[in-house]
């Protein structure tokens, strides 16, 4: 990387919209070091899934939250994007939290505040299965339910992103005709370059673009190609989409983890209907791309003819956009 380049990367917000962090209170969060040292900014730490009960998820994001609280010294617990600079020029980590998928809820759309109240500040709608608010991206695809219309609303009343990502087609168009807010896939790729059920339609990526909104690559092999985590490949992911829609709606969200000295072989072993057979889900070695390659991709960026503009862009200042906007809610 040449050392302009160093020192736009090094200036920028670098954001990571969705970290793959296995939830769970017993996790030691000590971890988040790793985007540390790369230079992250900001990131969204996931405290639940669709996989999880609600009580679970509420346990881990009551641990999570303290610890970043007895953590100050190093990280921000984020309540809107002025907190992200002030974390930066504190020399400091900043964090939120959020949630993959309405189970969460109970059924109760007045969780949608408490989470609100407690760090989540994005959540999206099924986690690969449907579920009482919308359909999955594995599943039959019921698309948004009266309840999930009503989710929607509340979560641009409050101020939380709406996160498209691991749900159905058809309800990924519903929740951005519903919102007001722009919507985001914080961790989604285009199908057109890799055809897997995770990724998502020029359709669905013109649809999100139209709101205003950025679709985060994602770094798991198996949604980049076939368990390829090549610079050349996550390229290849976002130079599609800025042809498609603009560069000013491509950014992170890489939903890496580094590895967690917890059992998750319980919970993935319990629920395998949420990873179907002939996704690549049983793929040896599922390999990650995560936050240590940004200044490589960068580098390839920046010779495929992104100027500067569009690289700040991409690392931060796509989704802080959003962010700023969804964050400071609607009138009740």
């Amino acid at each position: 990387m040449s050392i302009h380049l160093q020192q736009v990367y090094r200036q920028a917000l670098v954001w990571d919209a969705h970290a793959g962090v296995f939830p769970n209170p017993q996790v030691d969060l000590n971890l988040l070091d790793e985007w540390r040292v790369a230079g992250v900014s900001y990131l969204s730490l996931n405290v639940g899934f669709d996989v999880m009960d609600w009580q679970e998820t509420l346990s881990t994001l009551a641990a999570y939250r303290r610890w970043v609280l007895d953590n100050g010294d190093r990280f921000v617990l984020v309540n809107d994007s002025r907190d992200i600079e002030g974390a930066r020029r504190d020399d400091k980590f900043a964090l939120s939290f959020d949630i993959e998928g309405m189970n969460a809820l109970n059924g109760d759309i007045n969780m949608v505040g408490v989470y609100h109240a407690l760090g989540v500040r994005q959540m999206l709608f099924a986690y690969n299965l449907n579920n009482t608010a919308a359909g999955g991206c594995h599943d039959d695809d019921s698309g948004l339910t009266d309840f999930g219309r009503q989710v929607v609303r509340e979560m641009n009343r409050v101020g939380m992103i709406v996160d498209c990502s691991h749900a159905g087609h058809q309800t990924t168009l519903d929740i951005m005709h519903e919102s007001d807010k722009p919507v985001v896939f914080t961790h989604s790729n285009p199908r057109a370059v890799w055809d897997h059920q995770r990724n998502i339609s020029d359709q669905q990526i013109r649809a999100c673009a139209a709101t205003g909104g950025v679709i985060g690559l994602n770094g798991m092999g198996i949604f980049l190609g076939d368990n390829d985590v090549s610079i050349a490949t996550m390229l290849r992911h976002l130079r599609y989409v800025a042809k498609l829609v603009g560069s000013e709606h491509i950014g992170i969200g890489f939903d890496y983890s580094p590895e967690v000295d917890v059992d998750i072989g319980v919970i993935l072993r319990s629920r395998p209907d949420y990873w179907p057979t002939g996704q690549q889900y049983d793929t040896h070695g599922i390999k990650h791309a995560g936050p240590a390659q940004l200044p490589g991709l960068i580098a390839a960026l920046a010779d495929a003819g992104f100027d500067d503009t569009a690289i700040r862009g991409f690392l931060g200042e796509n989704f802080q956009r959003v962010a700023r906007s969804a964050w400071q809610g609607s009138p009740a």
